[in-house]
C-alpha cells in the first residue's frame, strides 16, 4: 500500500482540524509531519527499549522526532540515534532491526489489532489480566477505560479521550 502524500492540502486540513487543536489541548509541540513513513521498525525499536527499561522514554523520543522534528523514524539510523538518546547502544538497535529481532513481536501485535477489529490511531489495549472480571469484550474494555479516564480526568481533557477513544477503537454493541 502507498504511503499518504506528507504534503496533501486535503490531509493538511484534516490534521489542523482534529489533531492539532487536541495537541494544544493536551499542551503538547506538534506539527503536521513533512514525510509519511513506515513504522514497523518503529515498533521493533520500541520493542527493544521496552526489554531494556526505556519503554516511556523511548516512545516520546520517537514521537518527538517525528511530530516537533519531522524526522523519519522508520530510518533506522535516526531510530539508533533516538535509541542513544535514551540509553541504548546505537549499535544495538543497528543489529537488532537488521536482524529482525523483535518482527515476530510487532506482527503478533498487528495480527491481534486487526483481529480487535482497530482501523485507526490512536488505539491502545487495555490489559487483559487472568481473572478480571471486566476482561470480556470490546464493549466492556471501552467502559474499563472510560471509567479510568473519569476518575483521573475531568471536563474537556475527558471528552478528548472518549472521542480518541471512539475513533481508534471501533466499539460494537454486543452483550455483556
Amino acid at each position: 500500500m502507498p504511503l499518504p502524500d506528507a504534503l496533501d492540502p486535503v490531509r493538511r486540513q484534516r490534521w489542523g482540524r482534529s489533531v492539532l487543536p487536541m495537541a494544544a489541548e493536551r499542551g503538547l509541540v506538534m506539527a503536521i509531519p513533512p514525510i509519511a513513513t513506515r513504522t514497523r521498525l518503529t515498533f521493533q525499536a520500541v520493542e527493544l527499549a521496552r526489554d531494556h527499561g526505556q519503554f516511556g522514554a523511548m516512545h516520546q523520543a520517537i514521537f518527538e522526532a517525528f511530530f516537533r522534528d519531522g524526522r523519519d523514524i522508520g530510518d533506522k539510523e535516526v531510530l539508533a540515534e533516538i535509541g542513544q538518546s535514551v540509553g541504548l547502544a546505537p549499535e544495538l538497535v543497528r543489529q537488532t532491526l537488521e536482524t529482525g529481532t523483535y518482527l515476530e513481536r510487532v506482527l503478533d501485535q498487528e495480527r491481534l489489532s486487526r483481529q480487535l477489529g482497530v482501523t485507526g490511531v490512536p488505539a491502545a489495549f487495555v490489559e487483559r489480566r487472568p481473572g478480571d472480571s471486566r476482561a470480556g469484550n470490546r464493549r466492556s474494555s471501552a467502559r474499563l477505560v472510560q471509567g479510568r479516564c473519569r476518575t483521573r480526568v475531568v471536563g474537556e481533557s475527558l471528552d478528548w479521550r472518549r472521542r480518541a477513544l471512539r475513533s481508534g477503537i471501533p466499539i460494537k454493541d454486543s452483550p455483556d
